[in-house]
């Protein structure tokens, strides 16, 4: 039970730290693609989280640092172009 317990632990703290510590359930379910109900919890018990759910957690967590990534670059790059167009100037 502790694996299942650090499981959600992972995942709750994954999805208050991408999106915030309030309302972060419904954005990781459409990160993931699962259902919210997933992430809640009820009566201080939280659901297991079996090794399909874990794994499609993790590979949606990898895609959106990729896509993260991938646009803090794109912004570092407009940054530098402004940067460049006033010292031009």
């Amino acid at each position: 039970m502790a694996r299942a317990r650090n499981r959600a632990a992972q995942i709750v703290a994954a999805g208050k730290r991408l999106f915030g510590p309030t309302r972060w359930q419904l954005a990781m379910a459409r990160l993931t693609g699962l259902s919210p109900v997933l992430t809640k919890d009820r009566r201080g018990r939280r659901r297991q989280v079996t090794d399909d759910v874990y794994r499609k957690v993790a590979m949606a967590l990898l895609k959106e640092g990729d896509l993260r990534r991938l646009g803090a670059a794109k912004i570092d790059e407009f940054a530098r172009k402004m940067l460049a167009e006033l010292e031009a100037a």
